[in-house]
Formats: C-alpha cells, structure tokens, sequence
C-alpha cells in the first residue's frame, strides 16, 4: 500500500466505507507509516468538530436576523 492510496481514500477509511480487504491493508500500513498515520488522526477530530458544530444551535438572535434576512 503507497502513501498516495492512503491519501486518496482517507475520508473512507475515517468514515467506515472502505471494502474489508482495503481497511487492512490500510491500517496495516498506518501501522508503519507515521504521517499517514498522522493525517489520519488529523482528519478524525476534523470529522468529530464538524459533528459536534453541526449538532449545536446558533443563538436566537442570529436565526432571527437569518430569517430576516431570506424574506428580503
């Protein structure tokens, strides 16, 4: 497995949907290869922020301006 697979298919590998044989040879190579490892890492709490941001609310006051501003 080259650095440029890892690369090319690191958002499915974080969010689950690489094929059973990929996943393997993926994690086999994070297992030798720090900076791939270290990008994955980076792209996971990447994934969990923008959860976490798109699970929380804008304030009130801010919607309200929103709303406002669409009708114009």
């Amino acid at each position: 497995m080259s650095c440029s697979f890892v690369h090319s298919n690191i958002h499915d590998f974080v969010s689950g949907e690489l094929e059973e044989e990929d996943r393997r040879r993926f994690e086999n190579h994070l297992e030798e290869c720090s900076s791939c490892r270290s990008c994955v890492q980076n792209m996971s709490m990447l994934r969990t922020r923008v959860s976490d941001l798109m699970r929380s609310r804008a304030p009130q006051h801010l919607r309200d301006r929103l709303v406002v501003r669409s009708k114009a």
